[in-house]
């Protein structure tokens, strides 16, 4: 995961505070090669503070692009505002299997650590923590 792109995920990280942001990871299964914005579609009142919804239209077109470059889909990002980069129950309960996960931790407005997961087991869904090697 190069540094530059983990530093612009901070940045957009940053722009949702305080709510979830989220987006998508495009690569391929050695490297991630770029790092896409997404639409949180969880309203303030509908727990944005702790929750997201990737908008689907986003995932679609991320993946439409990939294709069209020879890469693909391989995680998706996301932010915990005033809250570790660890993952939730929530986040196992809602993850799919064969993806990258990461999760920024956002502090007072502030990206502080960034970890990646990935869905060890889907019964119970567990995850194990993924190194984000530069």
């Amino acid at each position: 995961f190069p540094a530059v792109l983990r530093a612009e995920m901070r940045l957009l990280a940053e722009a949702a505070y305080p709510y979830e942001g989220c987006g998508v990871l495009v690569g391929t299964s050695e490297e991630v090669t770029e790092v896409r914005p997404g639409r949180n579609i969880r309203g303030p009142e509908d727990r944005a503070r702790d929750r997201y919804v990737l908008d689907p239209r986003d995932i679609l077109r991320a993946e439409r692009d990939a294709d069209l470059a020879g890469l693909e889909v391989v995680g998706f990002w996301h932010t915990h505002p005033d809250h570790p980069s660890r993952a939730s129950r929530f986040d196992a309960d809602h993850a799919w299997p064969g993806y990258l996960y990461v999760i920024v931790s956002v502090i007072a407005g502030k990206s502080v650590a960034e970890q990646g997961w990935v869905l060890e087991s889907e019964d119970p869904p567990e995850f194990r923590e993924e190194p984000l090697t530069q």
